[in-house]
Order: C-alpha cells, then sequence, then structure tokens
C-alpha cells in the first residue's frame, strides 16, 4: 500500500500498465495482419477444395510436409540463432553473421538439390521433391527477414510482409489453378513465385545478405555446433508433425488424407494466433533471459501461464465463430473434415507451451535436449497415430500428434529444471 501512496509506485504502476497497453497493441497489430494473411489463406484453401481433386490437395499436404524437413536441413535446424543473435550482437556483428548464414544455406541448398534428383529418379516419391530445396531455400530468407523486424519490434512491416505474401500466393494460386492445371504443382509455383517476389522487395536484385561470399570456418563452425543436434532431430521432428498425415494416407486412403488436410487448414487459423503472441513475446522474453536474474524455469512457467491463458481464450473464441460458420465452409465430400477441426484446436494448446519452452532452451543452446525430447515426442507421436486411427479414424490422427507435443514440453521443462543457473547463452 505504501508503494501506491508514493511517487515512485505511482510511476511504476502507471509504467506497468503503459507496458500491458504497448504490448496489447503490438499482439492487437501481429494478430490482425495475421489473421488476414490467416483468412486469404482460409479462402485459397476453400477454393482449391472446389477446383482441385481431394488426391491433389493431398500431394500438397506431403509436400509441404517434406518442406518441413527440407527447412531444417538449408538452416542447419539453426535459423533461432537469428534471433538470439540480433538480441545478442551489435549492428555490424549481426550483419557479418546474417551474411555467413545466408552462405552456409546456400552451401546446404546445392547439396539438397544434389540429392533431390537421384530420390526423384528412384521412382518412390512424387516429382515435386524436385522444387523441395529451392522452396526451403526461399522460405529460408523469408524466416530470416521475419525474425528481424519481429526482433526489431518493427510488427507493422512484418505484418504487412506477410499479408502481402499470402494475397501474392492466392492470386498466383487462382490463376494457375484455373488457366494452367488445378493441380498441386500450380499450388507449389504459386508459393514459391510469392516468396521470390517478397524477397526481391526485401533485400533487392542483388540482394546483400549473400554478396561477398567466404567460406568462414569460425561463423559455419557455430551454426553446425548449434543445429547439428537438431539436424539429428529433423527425422522425430517430421514424424512429429507429419506422422498424422502420412499414417492417414497410409491406413485409410489418399482422399482422406485431403479431408485430413482440409481440417488441418482451417485449424491452422488456432497456430496464426500462437505464432502471433509468440513474436509479442520473444523481445520481451529474450530480454528477461538475457537479464539473468531468474532462473530459466522460473521465466519460461511465468510467460507459458500467461501465454496459454490467452491461447485458450482465442481458441474458445474461434470455435464458438467456426460453429456457425462450419456448414458453409466446406462442400459435401469434405463434411467429414468438420468435427475434426474442434479436436486439432484442443490439442494445438500443447503447441502454445512448447513455443514458450522451446524458444527458452535454444536460448540456452539447449539443443541436445531437444533432439531427445523430439525423439521421445516422435515416438508417442507415431504409436499415437499407429493405434488410434484404425479405431478411432482422424480423430485418432488428431490426438496422437497433441499427445506429442505434450511430452515435448513436458520434457523440456523438466531440462530447465534440471539445468544448473547461468545466465550465459550460446
Amino acid at each position: 500500500m505504501i508503494a501506491w501512496i508514493t511517487g515512485s509506485g505511482v510511476g511504476a504502476a502507471l509504467r506497468g500498465v503503459c507496458g500491458l497497453a504497448s504490448r496489447a497493441r503490438v499482439l492487437a497489430v501481429y494478430l490482425s495482419f495475421s489473421a488476414g494473411a490467416s483468412v486469404v489463406g482460409l479462402l485459397t484453401t476453400l477454393f482449391m477444395i472446389r477446383h482441385v481433386a481431394p488426391d491433389e490437395f493431398g500431394r500438397v499436404a506431403i509436400t509441404l510436409g517434406a518442406l518441413l524437413i527440407a527447412n531444417a536441413v538449408i538452416g542447419f535446424g539453426a535459423d533461432n540463432l537469428v534471433a538470439i543473435n540480433k538480441a545478442k550482437l551489435d549492428a555490424d556483428g549481426y550483419v557479418a553473421f546474417r551474411r555467413s548464414y545466408s552462405h552456409f544455406a546456400l552451401m546446404t541448398f546445392v547439396v539438397g538439390q544434389i540429392v533431390a534428383v537421384p530420390v526423384w529418379l528412384s521412382g518412390r516419391v512424387d516429382g515435386l521433391v524436385l522444387l523441395v530445396p529451392l522452396m526451403a531455400l526461399l522460405k529460408f530468407f523469408v524466416t530470416m527477414a521475419g525474425i528481424e523486424y519481429i526482433m526489431e519490434q518493427r510488427a507493422v512491416a512484418y505484418g504487412l510482409v506477410q499479408l502481402l505474401t499470402s494475397i501474392a500466393a492466392s492470386i498466383a494460386t487462382v490463376a494457375l489453378v484455373l488457366w494452367v492445371s488445378p493441380t498441386a504443382e500450380s499450388r507449389v509455383a504459386a508459393l514459391m513465385l510469392a516468396d521470390a517476389v517478397l524477397l526481391v522487395v526485401r533485400y533487392g536484385l542483388r540482394p546483400t545478405v549473400i554478396v561477398s561470399w567466404r567460406f568462414d570456418r569460425e561463423a559455419f563452425g557455430r551454426i553446425v555446433r548449434f543445429g547439428a543436434p537438431l539436424m539429428v532431430s529433423v527425422g522425430p521432428a517430421y514424424l512429429l508433425n507429419e506422422a498424422d498425415k502420412v499414417v492417414v494416407a497410409q491406413r485409410l486412403d489418399l482422399a482422406a488424407a485431403g479431408v485430413y488436410g482440409a481440417a488441418c487448414t482451417i485449424a491452422g487459423f488456432m497456430l496464426t494466433f500462437i505464432t502471433a503472441l509468440l513474436n509479442t513475446s520473444v523481445p520481451k522474453l529474450m530480454a528477461a533471459l538475457k537479464d539473468g536474474r531468474e532462473l530459466p524455469s522460473r521465466v519460461a512457467m511465468r510467460y507459458a501461464v500467461r501465454f496459454c491463458g490467452l491461447s485458450i481464450a482465442f481458441a474458445s473464441l474461434f470455435l464458438v465463430a467456426y460453429t456457425f460458420a462450419a456448414g458453409h465452409l466446406l462442400p459435401a465430400r469434405y463434411t467429414e473434415a468438420i468435427p475434426v477441426v474442434y479436436v486439432l484446436v484442443v490439442m494445438m494448446q500443447w503447441r502454445s507451451v512448447y513455443a514458450v519452452i522451446g524458444t527458452v532452451t535454444d536460448y540456452y543452446g539447449m539443443t541436445s535436449s531437444k533432439l531427445i525430447g523430439f525423439a521421445l515426442a516422435a515416438v508417442i507421436a507415431l504409436g499415437g497415430n499407429l493405434l488410434l486411427i484404425p479405431h478411432f479414424g482422424l480423430f485418432g490422427a488428431a490426438f496422437g500428434t497433441g499427445l506429442g507435443y505434450a511430452a515435448l514440453a513436458g520434457w523440456l521443462m523438466l531440462a530447465l529444471v534440471r539445468r544448473p543457473f547461468s545466465p550465459n547463452t550460446v
């Protein structure tokens, strides 16, 4: 009570209120632009549902799943180093790191493209595999640009980039599907075109991030040391995120995979909120970790509670709105996807927990713990899908993946609790 009476107490209280108001405005900016981009993406999905056969929709889902692996390979799983170094280094130091990391990505892209050719020639995979390394390279630079905007707290710039990229991809998708071919290739080409346009706008036709190429052994070594455990975790991470779709395609059929992919796309609107909330929280979260006055587990728990509370509130509002709109969103051949969305959104709350705890562990370079966590989560997700899908169909797929994320978040929190207290980062 005395603090509230004194001038300093009033000032602190006002600063706290202003800080909350500022964070609320930033979250509103991220969420509004992200929501706009998600609405555009949802409309594009609905357009494809009406103009593209379910098996072609399934090809898109599987290709984007393969892109998750390629993204990790191109950046060596170390893209969180962009945020960490942006927080730690001065301007010149960060520019040097960014250039070295971009050169590293170009090297891994060349290797990935070379590997993709014999994989395609084997005849066991879709021909779209040849485009996956280039898609991943484009996405690497898009991700790096986005992280820079986030760490600089340029919410409007980040939101505009996200929204305009989604609009460009949507326009290109409609044009290619209607006037070229209603196939998966049209959607993939549209996504690549939109990313390429964004990068030209962001970095120019002669991007400074890749000029003056040289082999920086020291920088490459830091990237490899940080990313090596994450690279090993690419397989488990793929199983965690894509086992549901793959098992659905194998145990049911490709059309069921398309229906499930449509449900995941609609439920992905929840991931939009989680991403927007994480973008708002990361600069403050890393500042609290850099300060080094609190145990990492305590910081993680505090932010996780706040994060999940907001995430659950948004999920409730989203599902209420979805209940009234679901019957108008999907045509008859996709109606099986309607109830699956509810389960997906509920199980996505475990991703909220992981989003916070995973950011903290990355800040402290705990990539080995993350590897173990992904392996454990992958086993649980794959086992859950194999056991549940035959009995519960698409509902089992949603539950299996959610259980995997619950295990991952729990393991990383345990690792933080057991970690000796040290304010040092990677």
